[in-house]
């Protein structure tokens, strides 16, 4: 059985999204994957990607790389679809990954992925390939609202709608999305994130980086894009000058800025996924600072689950798609975050445990990929 992944991020990346447990798992039942990720473009030789740009042109030159039954390929087009004017339109999304160096399609034909059992796409730019695909199931995840992201081009927002209207199971990460893209399509299945509870849950060393920091030590482990409120951390640092807030994620000259002259406040950059655990097991809270706007409002956070896992108290923004998790985490408005965080760490660590574990032990990777098998096995057993 094959299965092909259409993908944004790189296989390698050190952001580690549902498509990789999926991917993992299916592998691990005898499967064989192909994995691509978003196309560069010569673009992006003068102004190269923030994220991952060594793995994606490693990729490209040297063609798929092998990790053990999965091949990734990274695809170089020669018409990137952006928000930039020229390039935003629906010809050039349509276009773009048709117009790849080397072909794509043949590089899938030539690696025996052109009639994959399983096409998985995630990221709609793809979608015009996986038209071209015989595939025995074709499934879309929608991991995020899309529609909400104001960077997004109408083109690949159209490109998603017409991956959702051929696609024979819709996976849908957040309940709101689920909630609207099921008054239009019939085949929507609620898929949450997950965790991997045994890895998170384990004891282990303290990381050397950690051992000069002060404890108590409030964890954030994730992206520092615009959603994240880097001002609401520097407002709870001042005030909670014993406090030791840990930032682990790619670095930001935005977030930089604002903590700038905080001695309290810690940024490491990132670390790989593997060594993530023990920076959680080390910490003593884990904190959610977000911004909310739509976007937010539909993210279903797998740092939750992790955070949890790992036995960590959590501090969030309140949102929508958060307070459906029905999780045991400590919800607070924004003027609010950080006396809640306050709270939480007088309550101590211990506080709560029990329920943590429970919820986290409950919300696996293996558990949302029995999910996964039983709309797969459906589909393909119809098909043949």
């Amino acid at each position: 059985m094959k299965a092909l992944f259409l993908e944004s991020l790189p296989y390698e990346s050190a952001f580690r999204v549902g498509s990789h447990h999926y991917a993992e798992r299916l592998l691990g039942h005898d499967w064989d994957a192909m994995w691509l990720s978003h196309p560069l473009s010569p673009l992006h030789l003068v102004h190269p990607v923030k994220r991952d740009f060594e793995v994606r042109m490693r990729s490209w030159r040297r063609g798929p790389m092998r990790y053990g039954r999965l091949s990734y390929y990274n695809p170089m087009t020669l018409l990137p679809s952006t928000p930039l004017p020229v390039l935003r339109s629906r010809a050039v999304a349509r276009a773009s990954v048709r117009l790849t160096l080397p072909n794509a399609r043949s590089m899938l034909r030539r690696h025996g992925f052109d009639a994959p059992d399983l096409v998985w796409l995630t990221n709609p730019i793809y979608e015009p390939l996986a038209r071209q695909l015989d595939a025995g199931c074709r499934v879309v995840r929608v991991a995020d609202d899309n529609a909400a992201f104001a960077n997004i081009p109408d083109a690949v927002r159209e490109l998603e709608e017409a991956a959702l209207a051929a696609a024979d199971v819709v996976f849908a990460v957040a309940s709101s999305v689920r909630d609207r893209l099921a008054e239009r399509y019939a085949n929507v299945v609620h898929l949450p994130n997950g965790v991997e509870f045994e890895r998170f849950a384990a004891d282990a060393p303290e990381p050397e980086d950690l051992a000069a920091i002060p404890q108590p030590r409030a964890l954030y482990v994730g992206a520092t894009e615009y959603w994240f409120d880097a001002t609401l951390v520097a407002e709870c640092a001042r005030a909670m000058g014993d406090v030791s807030f840990v930032l682990v994620g790619p670095e930001s000259a935005r977030v930089s800025e604002a903590v700038a002259g905080l001695r309290n406040v810690h940024v490491l950059g990132p670390r790989p996924y593997a060594a993530v655990p023990a920076y959680m097991r080390a910490c003593d809270v884990g904190i959610v600072p977000f911004a909310r706007d739509e976007m937010v409002d539909a993210i279903h956070p797998i740092k939750v689950y992790e955070y949890l896992a790992a036995g960590l108290p959590v501090v969030a923004i309140r949102w929508q798609e958060l307070e459906a998790m029905g999780a045991p985490v400590e919800l607070c408005e924004r003027d609010g975050f950080c006396e809640g965080l306050e709270a939480v760490l007088d309550a101590g660590r211990e506080a709560g445990l029990e329920a943590r574990l429970a919820y986290a032990r409950e919300n696996s990777w293996d558990a949302r990929f029995e999910v996964v098998s039983q709309e797969v096995a459906k589909v393909l057993g119809q098909s043949r």
